[in-house]
């Protein structure tokens, strides 16, 4: 599959540009790093996951995938230390929309992209993440149970898939206060979009 190998691809460029980096460390950005060091691992795995053809699997982790990355940005631009606190013990209690309302409210987020990404994937990445009827239609072969997912939809998740992880390593590069860095994934995002 070509997407496959242009991802492939794609993810030994991101290594090399983040791999390493290092940054003045405070509680607040080794949290985000680490969530953003958890999604990039989501957008490897669906991707080798794909690449294996273990459909199901791979697509039941996008929607890990973008909650890991929304909860990057909350963490990082929105949440208060009594907030970061409280999610360090696992007891933030802060539904999905909310982390997403929030992080809509800053600058450079204000477009309602995320909104958008949930209204139009949510039900399905659910239904995907908890083996919906979603997820079990796509089991069904012409005359077996075995995978059956059109070409179209996995190539909508590399794309998703892909996208977000460059979103993730743009988030890394604003940690680490590499404008270089910045400018060079903004390039590739425009490429890649094209």
């Amino acid at each position: 599959m070509i997407k496959i190998e242009q991802s492939e691809k794609l993810i030994q460029w991101t290594d090399k540009k983040i791999g390493g980096l290092e940054f003045n460390t405070d509680g607040r950005k080794e949290i985000v790093a680490g969530c953003l060091h958890v999604a990039l691992e989501h957008q490897k795995a669906i991707i080798l996951l794909i690449a294996q053809k273990y459909y199901g699997s791979a697509f039941s982790l996008v929607r890990v995938l973008f909650e890991t990355y929304v909860r990057s940005l909350w963490l990082n631009y929105c949440a208060n230390n009594q907030e970061i606190v409280k999610f360090k013990k696992n007891k933030l209690d802060k539904k999905f929309y909310e982390l997403i309302n929030d992080v809509e409210k800053i600058d450079g987020y204000k477009g309602g992209t995320l909104t958008k990404a949930k209204n139009a994937g949510w039900k399905i990445m659910n239904s995907f993440t908890h083996s919906g009827y979603i997820q079990i239609e796509r089991r069904f072969g012409p005359s077996s149970i075995e995978p059956n997912y059109e070409a179209t939809e996995i190539d909508e998740i590399i794309d998703f898939t892909n996208a977000t992880g460059l979103l993730c390593c743009l988030e890394i590069s604003f940690l680490v206060e590499n404008e270089e860095l910045s400018l060079e994934l903004l390039e590739k995002i425009k490429e890649i979009k094209s």
